[in-house]
């Protein structure tokens, strides 16, 4: 009999425990890191308390309360095993008193028996999170000896041992001092902020935990990728990469990127330090392409030594536990494996979707219409399995005939039930990658097909999209920018690159447009896909859709413009008609400018300069549709001390009433009916900055590059009162034809004269990011983001910067 964890393998067969606990935690329950010293957990802790608006525990501090004294000095005083003792004593207290509402910090560098109980205790409670970093880096950031560093490594793996959660904290490159030149006639030198990727990756792990990952998506727009899982939407693929193939690739995974809807990582080797590659290779995967994982540990790899039966169930069950407890989207799990193993990691799934698995294997297997395959979907739903993935063997009898009538039987099955995944393959891989139109195996094009490989053929995402477009499954559409001077648009560039990425037939057009006459005739074109929209259309155009986003509401101007085809009324039916033609009488008007604003402040504000909402002051120049995205976004980032300039000052205050109104609606503002206001309007741009506010260190210039009677003057520099803030800041140019505005000019002389603390985000950034948000938004496909911010710096170079000043 051997233990592994809190199961007991007896005679090739896993028992599973007494008491199950399926790692769904209340939402109130604290969050608790452990790890040891140089990991990252004060630093995360920071991010996640923000996150969750929760107040951060850390041990040092309540250990320093509790005795009056640190914990260094402590120790000298009274030595190692008073410290211990005292030690236990305050981490049972802290647990106890703030087991709720809180993240909670635990010191616990050097551990006491005593102290793994403790923590032990809340295991089934509170997510208990291992946070760990690459092991050279942790003991170059530490200076340890030899033999201090292997201590500490011994110490740091027993971590495991008492959490239900791991974090890999891969290295963040961002903030350290980089400073990059796209060109030489680019206005802004980008210096990036401490941690954006880090901040970002630990976000989403702690809604992972929380089962926030959808609901947040889904609320933020409903039509996003993040928002309607892939296993929902038509004509999705999972690219397959495995542990193998990581360990020996010399491609950087950010080469691979838009490589499908989903990326299976698949576990067939096993190397004596699997658990710290599998954790590293998650979060990689997670920072270089940004899709679900489904996790799959093979039973039985090819090229790889055959286990008995009770190795096989231990070794396994190990990794599978691990992919949960590293917070795997999904895991895939061979139903007919040992009946133990199967409980076992149903019964400690959390959040994580399970993918019950069934391959059929072998000459002779049963054709699609034998009761084998229904049978084996009902006891995959029967235990609960999100997924129902049917592998069927076949040489020469494939029959996709049958095989339909085995898909109708499924979806005549009453709701809910888990979706159904069904196809068959060979010796060279899946017959046909569109035999089923959902989680489809592919490869990628910059990898050679491992010998390995028993599913994926020679099929990649976007051969397979063009051979679907081919079959008439899909339709080409016409996609556009429409506004009144939308000729120097760098969104056709960027949108056709992404098109000719995926091999979809799609175009892509700017086009002049000024009333809605012609705007209506466009969108009701049967091959209109979706639009872009630019003045005069944003704000005038929200009374003419029949769906609106809870951003474009509270904004109060939209910038994209979908068709809705669906059959019925449902999301999901109206978000699986994109690239398809047709007819269309409804349409939906979303607005993502605001949430690009926020990646490039959130990329551009200093640790100095974090939002902090008594403080933080904001300037926004212009009172058009772009300015009410700027000043929303800077809602959503937390400032509450808006200022508005515009030449026009009764468009700046009718702007800051619709926000006021807004704050007070959703209870922003501590005492709104003593006169508190988030937004405030300058009448000139003589005044000197209001006295009783900090200077602005965000400001976001929202004048168009043509200029309208409503804002200033497209020669509109800052007055210099308003450029004080002794820590610099943050100024984000949203014009970008030309590129070097008279703004951007000013504030790359105030770098020039010293102060570079002033960081400029010109207006590539920013229309690059709403190009990529678009993109998903109009074809339900993950942008290709690598690709297209390169053609949209090419795309300027080409037709802009020739023209643009010299310095």
């Amino acid at each position: 009999m051997a233990m592994i964890g809190s199961s007991i393998i007896t005679d090739g067969l896993l028992m599973p425990p007494s008491r199950i606990k399926r790692r769904v935690f209340p939402a109130d329950s604290s969050v608790i890191l452990v790890g040891s010293r140089g990991a990252g957990k004060r630093t995360l802790g920071f991010i996640a308390a923000k996150h969750l608006g929760r107040r951060l525990v850390t041990e040092e501090h309540y250990f320093e309360q509790s005795t009056g004294c640190s914990r260094a000095i402590f120790l000298q005083k009274y030595g190692r095993e008073t410290f211990n003792q005292q030690m236990a004593i305050v981490l049972a207290r802290m647990l106890k008193l703030n087991q709720a509402h809180c993240v909670i910090e635990c010191g616990t560098g050097t551990l006491s028996p005593d102290m793994e109980d403790i923590i032990k205790s809340y295991v089934e409670t509170n997510p208990i999170i291992y946070i760990h970093r690459d092991k050279e880096d942790l003991y170059k950031l530490l200076n340890l000896p030899a033999a201090d560093a292997e201590r500490l490594l011994v110490t740091d793996q027993r971590h495991r041992d008492f959490s239900n959660f791991e974090y890999f904290n891969l290295f963040d490159p961002s903030g350290e001092g980089q400073i990059t030149e796209d060109c030489s006639l680019r206005s802004a030198t980008t210096s990036t902020a401490r941690l954006v990727e880090a901040k970002q990756d630990f976000r989403n792990f702690i809604d992972h935990i929380f089962g926030h990952s959808l609901t947040r998506s889904w609320v933020s727009n409903p039509f996003s990728i993040k928002a309607i899982p892939p296993e929902y939407r038509s004509y999705t693929y999972v690219f397959c990469l495995r542990l193998s193939t990581v360990i020996n690739m010399d491609v950087d995974l950010g080469v691979l990127e838009a490589p499908g809807e989903a990326i299976e990582y698949i576990v067939d080797t096993w190397p004596s330090n699997v658990l710290d590659l599998v954790a590293t290779h998650v979060a990689m995967i997670r920072r270089k392409l940004d899709i679900p994982i489904i996790y799959n540990v093979e039973e039985n790899p090819r090229e790889e030594r055959k286990r008995p039966i009770e190795e096989k169930d231990t070794m396994d069950l190990e990794l599978m536990l691990h992919g949960l407890r590293l917070g795997v989207e999904y895991l895939s799990l061979d139903l007919e494996r040992t009946p133990g193993l199967v409980s076992r990691i149903l019964s400690m799934r959390g959040r994580t979707k399970i993918i019950g698995n069934y391959i059929v294997k072998g000459f002779g297997a049963p054709k699609w219409t034998d009761e084998i395959y229904v049978e084996r979907y009902l006891l995959a739903q029967r235990l609960g399995c999100h997924i129902v993935r049917i592998a069927r063997f076949c040489a020469v009898d494939r029959s996709d005939e049958l095989r339909q009538i085995f898909m109708d039987r499924i979806h005549a099955l009453p709701e809910p039930k888990p979706t159904i995944v069904a196809y068959d393959f060979s010796v060279f891989g899946v017959v046909l990658p569109f035999q089923g139109d959902t989680l489809n195996p592919v490869g990628h094009d910059a990898l050679e097909k491992s010998a390995r490989e028993q599913m994926v053929g020679v099929s990649t995402t976007r051969g397979t999209l063009r051979d679907v477009f081919r079959k008439g499954w899909l339709q080409p559409l016409n996609f556009y920018t429409l506004g009144s001077n939308v000729y120097y648009s760098a969104s056709p560039s960027m949108h056709r690159a992404a098109y000719e990425h995926y091999m979809m037939p799609h175009t892509f057009d700017a086009r002049r447009c000024t009333s809605f006459d012609e705007l209506d005739r466009i969108r009701r074109e049967p091959g209109f896909g979706g639009a872009s929209l630019a003045a005069p259309f944003k704000v005038a155009i929200m009374s003419r859709l029949d769906h609106l986003s809870a951003h474009a509401i509270a904004i109060g101007a939209v910038n994209t413009l979908l068709p809705l085809r669906g059959d019925t009324d449902s999301i999901f039916d109206h978000a699986n008609a994109r690239n398809r033609a047709g007819a269309a009488n409804r349409f939906y008007g979303d607005n993502t400018d605001w949430s690009s604003i926020v990646t490039c402040l959130r990329r551009a504000i200093s640790p100095r300069n974090s939002v902090q909402p008594s403080r933080t002051t904001a300037l926004v120049i212009g009172a058009g549709g772009m300015a009410r995205a700027a000043i929303y976004a800077l809602i959503k980032l937390g400032c509450k001390m808006i200022f508005i300039y515009n030449r026009t000052r009764s468009k700046a205050e009718d702007v800051a009433a619709h926000f006021n109104m807004y704050a007070g609606e959703q209870s922003l503002l501590g005492h709104p009916s003593q006169g508190e206001q988030i937004c405030r309007v300058i009448s000139s741009a003589s005044d000197p900055w209001p006295e009783a506010y900090q200077q602005p260190t965000m400001i976001i210039s929202c004048i168009p590059a043509f200029g309208t009677d409503d804002t200033p003057a497209v020669d509109f520099r800052m007055p210099p009162q308003w450029l004080q803030s002794p820590t610099g800041g943050a100024v984000i140019e949203l014009a970008y034809e030309p590129l070097i505005t008279p703004l951007v000019d000013q504030v790359r002389k105030i770098r020039e004269d010293g102060n570079t603390s002033w960081v400029i985000v010109d207006g590539l950034e920013v229309v690059s990011e709403m190009a990529m948000e678009a993109f998903e938004l109009m074809t339900g496909r993950k942008a290709p983001r690598r690709l297209m911010r390169r053609i949209c710096n090419e795309h300027w170079e080409k037709t802009s910067a020739p023209f643009q000043a010299q310095r």
